[in-house]
């Protein structure tokens, strides 16, 4: 018995920690290859009798250390429901450098850090790309210190009046060419802006119904100081008469005649706070081409070319930053070429308005200027009565949604005539546009315009009726197709004298 324990004591557990790992009480200590158990039996130890070891040098049995816990047997049986695993802990950010430096100094995130405590700056979020309110509108050109926009449009299609004749009227195919820009300045201070364009119609069955058409505005402001600013304009139009107007004693002429007009306007404005002084003066100068009749005789139409000048004063007081109510008046000369008309009417005249109004913008769905008012024009000749009237003017524009925009103007005017025994005639016109985005790129349109000339001094009414449906669809910035119809009436108090006309035109239009 003596020996066989002796034998246990030397038994080698190099399975243990490696060759020559022998086990010395309670600890292992690297040795010779001794161990003492101290009476622990060992799992692998040769048994005092000499019979073998079940797992000799086996140290990896489940009784090794702590013992694995067996499931209980009895839990297993068929039909037993599966119990649900434990859930897992909630995920945690990764906690960066900045983050874990923040908490170790500011253990409560809700309250701020103390005064000597230095917080790092936290990283700003990357900004949303802006949405363009038009992806498809020109960029244009710079040329200095200018954005210049460019565009050519060419358009084809049939006209069934071109002369706007009345009764039974012909036809034709027509071409028309239409090129412009507009330009605006970049400066930090002061501004210059302006358009231009200018296009011609050609008829193919009816070539003496060809005309132009054209008109343009260039406006600088200077600013003196924050208060004061001093702005210029020039401006002019271009226009041909029909030979079926009123204004022309003969209707059988040979081609269209042209009237052009063009003027300017010089002054400045002053604020006192809240309250805006302003005093403009204007010039502008009118004239007429001279018609040829078929049969070859001039018709001298520039004997009615006139010159105008004047004076404007306005007063505006700021209520809110959208609201600005203002009074303006103002008073011109008008002198003709020839004093004596082809009637043997004196023309020369003096005129005078005023008008009150406001300037709006609410929410930006709603912008725009509208002012009634009182204008007059009295004549050199006493035989011609005084043409006077009350006065409208409007220009609003109307956001009923993104995708849709109402347009409202309205206009009087004071125009000329050569009418004999007529002073002149009150122009009065009103137009309604409606702009709908189908698509980005996908624009439908609709406009109305009414308007009515009232002549005094005759019993002569005038009305005009416009209808018009249009539709664009754009390529790419630069690139798009136009399709347009137009509707034209005229009803005249007048015999014979009402007109109607249809327009159809297909078009491609260039713009950069």
């Amino acid at each position: 018995m003596a020996a066989g324990v002796a034998r246990a004591q030397q038994t080698d557990v190099s399975g243990l920690r490696g060759t020559g790992t022998q086990i010395s009480g309670n600890d292992l200590t690297p040795a010779t290859g001794t161990a003492s158990t101290a009476g622990i039996p060992l799992t692998g130890a040769t048994p005092a009798s000499g019979a073998p070891a079940a797992d000799a040098g086996n140290f990896t049995s489940s009784n090794y250390g702590r013992p694995r816990k067996r499931p209980d047997p009895r839990l297993k049986y068929p039909g037993r429901p599966k119990q649900a695993a434990k859930p897992l802990p909630p995920l945690a950010p990764y906690a960066s450098a900045a983050t874990s430096r923040q908490s170790r100094l500011n253990p409560n995130p809700d309250l701020p850090p103390g005064p000597t405590v230095a917080v790092a700056p936290p990283i700003p979020a990357r900004p949303r790309p802006k949405v363009e309110d038009n992806p498809y509108a020109p960029l244009g050109v710079s040329i200095g210190s200018l954005r210049l926009v460019p565009y050519v449009d060419v358009s084809t299609g049939y006209d069934s009046n071109p002369d706007r004749k009345p009764g039974a009227s012909k036809g034709s195919q027509t071409l028309r060419g239409e090129g412009g820009a507009s330009w605006i300045s970049n400066w930090s201070a002061h501004e210059f802006k302006g358009e231009i364009k200018g296009g011609y119609t050609k008829y193919f069955s009816m070539p003496l119904a060809d005309r132009p058409d054209g008109q343009g505005k260039m406006n600088l402001r200077l600013d003196a100081t924050r208060d004061t600013t001093v702005d210029f304009e020039l401006r002019g139009n271009l226009d041909t008469q029909r030979p079926g107007s009123t204004e022309l004693t003969a209707t059988a002429i040979r081609s269209r005649p042209i009237v052009a007009s063009f003027g300017a306007t010089g002054g400045g404005a002053q604020k006192f706070g809240d309250l805006e002084l302003g005093l403009h003066g204007t010039l502008d100068r009118t004239v007429y081409e001279d018609a040829t009749l078929n049969n070859g005789t001039v018709l001298p139409l520039s004997n009615g070319n006139y010159n105008t000048w004047g004076l404007r004063a306005r007063a505006g007081y700021q209520i809110t930053p959208g609201v600005t109510p203002y009074v303006e008046v103002g008073g011109d000369a008008r002198r003709r070429d020839v004093a004596i008309d082809d009637s043997g009417f004196a023309r020369n005249s003096t005129g005078g308005s005023v008008k009150a109004g406001t300037t709006f913008e609410l929410t930006r769905m709603l912008t725009g200027d509208a002012a009634i008012g009182y204008a007059q024009r009295k004549y050199e000749d006493s035989r011609l009565p005084t043409l006077a009237g009350p006065t409208f003017d409007a220009s609003l524009a109307w956001t009923a949604s993104p995708l849709t925009t109402i347009t409202l103007r309205s206009a009087t005017t004071l125009a000329e005539t050569t009418v004999a025994n007529a002073a002149g005639a009150i122009n009065r016109a009103v137009t309604l546009d409606i702009s709908h985005a189908l698509m980005r790129n996908l624009t439908l349109g609709a406009a109305g315009t009414i308007g009515v000339n009232n002549y005094q001094g005759i019993s002569l009414r005038e009305t005009t009726y416009t209808g018009a449906l249009r539709a664009e669809y754009n390529f790419n910035r630069s690139v798009s197709v136009r399709g347009s119809f137009t509707h034209e009436r005229l009803q005249s108090t007048s015999p014979g004298a009402d007109y109607t006309a249809n327009v159809f035109l297909l078009g491609l239009k260039l713009q950069r």
